[in-house]
């Protein structure tokens, strides 16, 4: 009965550990983050950490986690993880390619470089879907985007 009762602990155990798998982080920035959709709006510093395979961006105010975004195989938003275009169709209203987001926080361009135009410390795209109107600025490690049909504001400004 104790062997069986030690077995049953460390099932359980075993089982309410994969909730918590930790990411190893390599860098960390803070930022003032700006995030606007129809269903949300925050504006406050944030850290933008980034790991093999693994980046997270987290929106904190007065010590607290009001947005927690991380994205590996799958975009985890607030501990809701769903398929990436999945997550595109909910956040963005709109169907986008499956890395949109990842390259939004990467800085890389979107759209396969659709419309780009270099600038001397970054670019920009404007790029018109039939489902969007896309803005999309780099500039050093600043990142702006914006969905005027969808009323989408992405914004990261580095803090000193």
């Amino acid at each position: 009965m104790k062997c069986f009762l030690h077995v049953m602990i460390f099932i359980a155990l075993l089982s309410l550990s994969g909730c918590s798998v930790k990411h190893e982080i390599t860098t960390s920035h803070t930022y003032l983050i700006t995030i606007k959709t129809p269903q949300m709006a925050l504006s406050d510093t944030g850290f933008l950490n980034q790991g093999t395979g693994y980046t997270q961006l987290q929106i904190f105010n007065a010590g607290s986690v009001l947005f927690n975004l991380e994205m590996n195989d799958t975009i985890c938003l607030d501990g809701t993880c769903l398929e990436k275009e999945d997550f595109n169709r909910r956040f963005f209203g709109t169907e986008h390619y499956a890395t949109l987001m990842e390259d939004i926080v990467s800085k890389k361009a979107l759209y396969e470089g659709k419309n780009r135009v270099s600038l001397p410390l970054g670019f920009t795209q404007k790029i018109d879907l039939p489902t969007a109107h896309i803005e999309y600025r780099v500039e050093g490690d600043m990142r702006y985007f914006k969905d005027s049909k969808n009323g989408i504001l992405i914004r990261l400004r580095p803090l000193p």
